[in-house]
């Protein structure tokens, strides 16, 4: 262990001494004059015996044999976080304002904000022998008693739940336009855009300057190879938080085998190996600012491209004036920022981002990070729009707060918005189903993905920065790697190469012949 990690742990040894030295016994929910109570050592008892004491009877009698099995897994289920990590992040410009609004809920037994014993409890809990699990959480908080406002909890349940059953009828209503659509096969030109293309590919590695970025960063080039057209189209494709330039570099293999040439930047203060070494304590947290400088680094990129080609040969038949861009997640945000979105909406985001628990019971996680935009001064330039941008696909995208209807209204390009029906860390009705609708865009589709969650369109063998549980990630995302190969090739096709015959696979009648189990 470094020196810096010492003394994070030093300082969080000093504080959580500070601490009364007690553990819960008891969960208490206060609710008016009503109290029940759960008593943690009979949580450990069900947890080690899938047997109900009769004094948790309060809670196991209104739960499914599928509901008790599945807390009984909750409540040991360990996750493979260290001590380092969990003090990084809740300290960190996410993880504070995320305890803030928890400890609303979670308080101690004199009613006051549980936040900090929340986070005494992660860290110690994931420092000792059991490991980071709900229960030892629940063992190591400094209070005798957990107090849970089951008002709040209600709301947020509520709100939630209206959320979902919304999404739910939006569903419906799409099933029953799916199922008037008629799945023959022959009735599509054959392009062959489920399998690879006839093109071999040499990927390329180079550097591009971000005048904002105080370092260069990297980029992978995908060239085909043996080019028969004059002009080769080109895509960019932006990853998300934590990950890099691999998370979808399938898409990039695969468009290059039809004649794309595809670059991936690495967004560095976004990246895999930043959120490491942010969780491992040896940096600080992202600047606020890469909402602006994500999109900047596309510019950057296209500038290095056109400054390469003047003198490259091979690069000279890149069609450069006319670019498409497909994003995933914070990438999605940055794929509609710099194709028009505006960003526009700070005195709504203020309102949202300084509201209670009570004002706002939502556990829409993607908040935290939309709120960010307020920490960049208000006089920065927030023009980051290239009109080399033609086209634009969007994967479970960051939009409700950071644009709003005014800000993407100002998007014309062709537009595709992908949202994941189980995505719960950007939920797909208020980021991407409604946000929809205010596009102004005179080509722009939805397509909603039944069964998808916000990892279904990511390499399915990519190792995380965070262990994720398999539940949040849902179906092997392998099995929607070629219903999302497919239609970003049919877009791309239409809106940069002006292929008329590809309009027929960017419709429902297309999907439904697609082998889309478990999606839909």
């Amino acid at each position: 262990m470094n020196s810096w990690q010492s003394g994070l742990l030093g300082i969080c040894s000093i504080l959580l001494a500070a601490l009364p030295a007690k553990s819960a016994e008891r969960i208490q929910f206060f609710y008016g004059p009503f109290e029940p109570t759960i008593y943690i050592e009979d949580l450990e008892y069900f947890a080690e015996t899938g047997e109900s004491p009769q004094r948790l009877s309060i809670l196991t009698r209104r739960l499914s044999e599928a509901q008790l099995d599945s807390l009984q897994s909750l409540l040991t289920a360990r996750i493979g976080l260290s001590a380092v990590t969990i003090s990084q992040f809740t300290y960190g410009p996410v993880g504070e304002p995320l305890l803030d609004r928890m400890g609303q809920v979670v308080q101690t037994d004199s009613f006051l904000s549980g936040a900090r014993g929340i986070r005494a409890a992660l860290i110690l809990a994931a420092d000792s022998e059991n490991g980071l699990s709900l229960l030892n959480v629940m063992r190591y908080f400094p209070s005798r008693t957990i107090q849970l406002d089951w008002s709040l909890v209600r709301q947020i349940l509520d709100e939630n739940q209206r959320i979902f059953d919304q999404r739910d009828e939006v569903l419906a209503d799409l099933r029953q336009v799916a199922a008037t659509q008629t799945n023959n096969l022959s009735s599509f030109p054959d392009l062959q855009l489920d399998q690879l293309g006839q093109y071999s590919w040499r990927i390329e590695t180079f550097s591009f300057q971000n005048p904002e970025r105080l370092q260069a960063s990297s980029a992978d080039l995908y060239l085909p190879i043996e080019h028969s057209s004059e002009q080769v189209p080109v895509v960019i494709i932006s990853h998300g938080t934590a990950s890099n330039r691999q998370t979808l570099a399938y898409l990039a293999a695969y468009l290059s085998s039809h004649g794309y040439a595809v670059a991936i930047p690495e967004h560095a203060e976004t990246s895999t190996a930043k959120f490491q070494r942010f969780l491992n304590g040896l940096e600080g947290a992202p600047d606020p600012a890469e909402l602006l400088y994500r999109p900047r680094d596309i510019t950057a990129l296209l500038d290095t491209l056109e400054q390469r080609a003047q003198r490259e040969p091979v690069l000279q038949s890149l069609k450069l004036d006319s670019v498409g861009i497909l994003g995933q997640s914070f990438g999605g945000y940055t794929a509609l920022a710099v194709a028009g979105a505006e960003l526009n909406n700070r005195s709504q985001l203020e309102k949202a981002c300084f509201e209670t628990v009570e004002d706002r019971p939502t556990l829409n996680l993607s908040m935290l990070i939309q709120c960010r935009l307020l920490e960049i001064p208000i006089d920065a330039s927030f023009a980051v729009q290239d009109e080399r941008i033609k086209a634009v696909i969007a994967l479970n995208p960051i939009t409700s707060y950071l644009f709003g209807e005014s800000g993407l209204s100002t998007l014309t390009v062709p537009s595709l918005i992908v949202a994941s029906a189980d995505d719960f860390f950007v939920p797909a009705l208020p980021e991407q189903i409604v946000p929809f609708q205010w596009i102004q865009s005179d080509v722009k589709s939805l397509l909603i993905v039944e069964a998808g969650t916000h990892f279904s369109f990511l390499a399915g063998d990519e190792e995380g920065v965070f262990p994720v549980p398999q539940a949040l990630v849902g179906p092997d995302p392998l099995l929607a790697r070629v219903p999302m190969q497919t239609l970003s090739l049919a877009f791309f096709n239409r809106h940069l190469l002006k292929q008329a015959e590809a309009e027929a696979y960017l419709t429902q009648a297309y999907i439904n012949t697609l082998e889309l189990s478990p999606f839909r």
